[in-house]
């Protein structure tokens, strides 16, 4: 609810994955990523069960919001092929077991490329606690164990 004041600014610090992601989502929207991270604020306030006034004119964001077509053989809309071959490093990182037999370059390979940015997105939403269903979690455990068998079966095919 208003207490009459006008908007006020708050500082956030992120962690480089959850800035990377809160990029990622914002070049998606075509939307500066102050408005895309007031947003998740917002939406958060909302879950939580806040009431809460209509956001400021500025920040209703864009009528038709742009979709960036991807660029390369290794972009997606949702993550900038600049920050894609770091994000698919973290995640190797991270599960090493289970992404073991993702291949050093991705070269033309656009599926597993997609699919790797979007598991990047994702696993930076959760960290960033962006989802407080710990279903989320349990679903992003599923298909990283699907995408770990569906690269395993690709290797064996490849042979």
């Amino acid at each position: 609810m208003s207490d009459g004041r006008a908007p006020r600014r708050v500082a956030l610090t992120l962690a480089l994955g959850e800035r990377a992601a809160l990029r990622a989502i914002a070049a998606r929207r075509g939307e500066p990523e102050a408005t895309t991270a007031a947003r998740f604020v917002r939406a958060g306030l909302a879950g939580d069960g806040a009431e809460l006034d209509e956001p400021p004119q500025r920040r209703r964001g864009p009528k038709h919001p742009s979709r960036p077509e991807p660029s390369g053989g290794d972009g997606c809309p949702w993550l900038p092929a600049g920050e894609h071959n770091a994000a698919v490093a973290r995640l190797r990182d991270r599960y090493p077991s289970d992404l073991r037999h993702v291949p050093e370059g991705l070269g033309d390979d656009r599926a597993l490329a997609e699919r790797l940015a979007a598991l990047s997105v994702w696993r930076a939403e959760i960290d960033a606690g962006l989802h407080r269903d710990p279903r989320v979690e349990l679903a992003y455990s599923d298909e990283l164990a699907r995408t770990s068998r569906w690269l395993e079966e690709r290797r064996r095919r490849a042979r």
